[in-house]
């Protein structure tokens, strides 16, 4: 009994009580402040539940009106989604304005309008996109508008539709709206906010996708709208030929990282597909889009 409290005691003088009773501490949690508005946060992606009720809609001009030769007045209307930043310096949500299957262009205001120059006589398209600050679509059901309009006289007869077939789509079919990467601008567009005298406003130009927490930080993302189909592997799909190597077919609905495309000019094909793997006849469901990557 003595030895071995003895042992005790020695064990207890070997170990100081610093060694023998280990404290756990506790480490504070990171509380990150939650943003404002659904819109500007990284962590809710273009599909995300908050932006079910997003709803995008041409004003004007109305579907299928005869516009004359002068600067075109485009008005849109958004619920659901608010577009612009909540202070300075702050994310920008926008839409996208695609003229004629053109780059897009970016619409931070709904208010008012943007009168649109630099259109040929004759049939033209326009499509609005609702978009997150970093330029990811937003997969909402009525998250995309389009509208179809003649500019000067309409031609008559066999001419005018002749016209009307290679420029507007069939808008119950279905309709793939290429998005991103968005390339360079087209030269003879110019698109302002119509505010106070002598202060109009150019929309600007997008970028490509650089928030960190979004997919495509570093390298160029594929996104777009669908419209009147639904794609998965038994039903439609996209074909991807990017500087004419064929990657795999996308079956779903996201914004597909470009691996594959690395620093320098890129030119990009994509096109819609039927479950059979045949091209779905629409005027815009083929897009070919050249851009730079950079870094």
């Amino acid at each position: 009994m003595r030895v071995a409290l003895l042992l005790l005691i020695g064990a207890a003088v070997a170990f100081p009580s610093e060694a023998r009773v280990r404290k756990k501490r506790k480490h504070a949690a990171v509380v990150r402040p939650l943003p404002a508005r659904p819109e500007d946060d990284p962590l809710k992606k273009g599909r995300n539940p908050a932006f079910r009720n997003a709803s995008i809609a041409f004003a004007a001009p109305a579907d299928l009106s005869q516009l004359p030769d002068a600067p075109i007045a485009i008005q849109l209307v958004v619920k659901g989604y608010a577009l612009g930043a909540l202070k300075p310096g702050g994310p920008v949500p926008h839409a996208h304005l695609i003229v004629d299957n053109e780059p897009a262009l970016e619409v931070q205001d709904a208010k008012g309008s943007w009168l649109l120059s630099g259109l040929q006589p004759g049939p033209h398209l326009l499509r609005a996109v609702l978009c997150r600050p970093w330029h990811e679509v937003v997969k909402a059901p009525k998250a995309f508008a389009m509208v179809r309009f003649w500019v000067g006289p309409k031609l008559g007869g066999k001419a005018g539709k002749a016209a009307e077939f290679v420029a507007w789509p069939q808008p119950r079919k279905p309709i793939l709206t290429y998005v991103l990467p968005i390339g360079a601008p087209a030269e003879h567009l110019k698109l302002e906010h119509e505010g106070p005298p002598g202060d109009p406003t150019e929309a600007s130009v997008p970028g490509e996708p650089a928030a960190p927490s979004t997919p495509g930080a570093n390298r160029p993302v594929l996104d777009f709208y669908f419209s009147n189909g639904k794609l998965s592997r038994r039903g439609d799909k996209i074909r991807i030929v990017l500087d004419r190597r064929e990657l795999p077919l996308i079956t779903d609905w996201k914004p597909h990282v470009l691996k594959h495309a690395h620093r320098g000019a890129r030119s990009i094909t994509i096109d819609l597909l039927n479950r059979r793997g045949l091209k779905v006849p629409n005027v815009v469901n083929r897009t070919d889009r050249e851009f730079t990557v950079s870094g």
